[in-house]
């Protein structure tokens, strides 16, 4: 009678401890951003906002080991490099998905880039201040002179002006929930003669040279302003590129990079450095955003072997410096594009589409079917009547890019939450 008590007694200790530990052993989910359905137009069609895997899954089950990892030691990153035109540099979109991310574990920022200087599209999360004189440039636009050297932003603005400087803050809506405790300079000085420093109260900060256009500061103590000076001699300029704040978190970390009329021609062909810069950035994921500008074009004109082969080559790009990259291919919206006597229809988002599932069925990536999500051909204006679409029948209104950014991340939730 004893020994029967005492196996009792051991067994529902077994039973119970076991599910004491439980949820210490429960898959890490990742939360999702709630979106009340009554208050999305019909023109949505929510039931086709998944992720699509054409081929294998295999990458993301890798992916989703280091995120599980991650979530559950609270140490190390997930990288996240967005590459696109208008859609990535108006900001919106990148932001909202930034924003997602970090309420389930807030990584480093990414990149921050004066595009003030040259567009009203800009990050309105970020606020900027210019003194002196610059001259500013991205890929997608021709450029008198010497061009730039040109790394992962796209962006590039010279300046001989030794008044020169640049502030950045993340107060643009007069509060921040963001600070940086160090931040990297991109950009370089053509002669190595120029280099950046910060000024911090009564004191002069001197950067570490990383080499290869990167200038390191440590600050201190953690700050949400900083504002960065150069030194710069007679005759001698340098270049900025961006600037990165750092934190050291343990999460998501979201790096953008994109520039009005931007396609994939103009990053591979004048983007001189984007492998270079690739190798630090080291993607776990690639959201590949370009095809709107590769497309703007009569359908004749469009060459889909062309286009697929350009995405090979910057995939082979990401690849050879994060082999263990997963991609998400996200298709063309419906559009309308520009011509000289105004705007027509974009009648190639279709053939884009196909494009990245064969892509994506090759190289084992994901697909966000943003054309399927709008409803398809003509769907656009739909979208433009619901005010989730400007006037132009191109580029979203915040909060279309606002939903998209909810969108795009619960799809990758469900797909990362499914495993058991």
């Amino acid at each position: 009678m004893r020994n029967s008590l005492i196996f009792i007694i051991l067994a529902l200790t077994i039973q119970f401890g076991a599910q004491a530990q439980a949820p210490e052993e429960a898959h890490k989910r990742i939360p999702y951003v709630e979106i009340v359905r009554d208050s999305i137009p019909d023109c949505v069609r929510l039931g086709k906002t998944e992720l699509h895997f054409p081929g294998s899954h295999e990458r993301f089950d890798s992916l989703y080991v280091k995120i599980e990892k991650m979530l559950s030691s609270g140490e190390g990153n997930v990288n996240i490099w967005h590459i696109g035109g208008s859609h990535v540099q108006g900001s919106y979109f990148p932001d909202r998905l930034r924003q997602n991310f970090a309420a389930a574990a807030e990584g480093e920022y990414g990149y921050a880039v004066p595009y003030r200087m040259i567009s009203p599209a800009y990050d309105k999360e970020q606020f900027f201040s210019v003194e002196g004189q610059w001259d500013p440039s991205v890929i997608s636009r021709s450029y008198k002179g010497t061009r730039p050297r040109y790394g992962i932003t796209g962006f590039g603005a010279r300046t001989s002006d030794s008044k020169a400087a640049v502030a950045f803050s993340f107060k643009a809506k007069g509060d921040s929930l963001r600070s940086a405790n160090s931040c990297r300079i991109l950009g370089y000085s053509p002669d190595g003669q120029s280099f950046p420093i910060i000024i911090k109260g009564c004191d002069t900060l001197f950067c570490q040279n990383e080499g290869n256009d990167r200038f390191l500061f440590e600050l201190g103590e953690e700050l949400d302003s900083i504002k960065v000076n150069f030194h710069i001699p007679e005759g001698s300029s340098f270049v900025l590129g961006g600037i990165e704040p750092l934190n050291g978190h343990s999460g998501f970390s979201y790096y953008a990079s994109g520039t009005n009329g931007a396609s994939l021609s103009s990053w591979l062909n004048k983007c001189d450095e984007l492998e270079r810069d690739l190798a630090y950035a080291k993607p776990d994921i690639a959201i590949l955003g370009l095809g709107i500008n590769d497309s703007a074009c009569k359908q004749v004109d469009f060459k889909v072997e062309v286009f697929k082969e350009r995405y090979r080559q910057l995939i082979g790009m990401v690849r050879r410096q994060a082999p263990g990259c997963s991609f998400i291919f996200i298709t063309n919206n419906d559009s309308y594009r520009y011509i000289s006597r105004g705007m027509t229809y974009n009648y190639n988002a279709p053939a884009v589409k196909k494009a990245m599932f064969e892509l994506a069925e090759e190289v084992g990536a994901a697909v966000w079917d943003l054309y399927d999500i709008m409803g398809g051909k003509n769907s656009v204006n739909l979208w433009r009547d619901a005010g989730l679409v400007q006037s132009d029948r191109l580029h979203f209104t915040k909060s279309g890019y606002n939903l998209l950014g909810d969108l795009l991340y619960n799809a990758f939730a469900d797909d990362y939450n499914k495993i058991q």
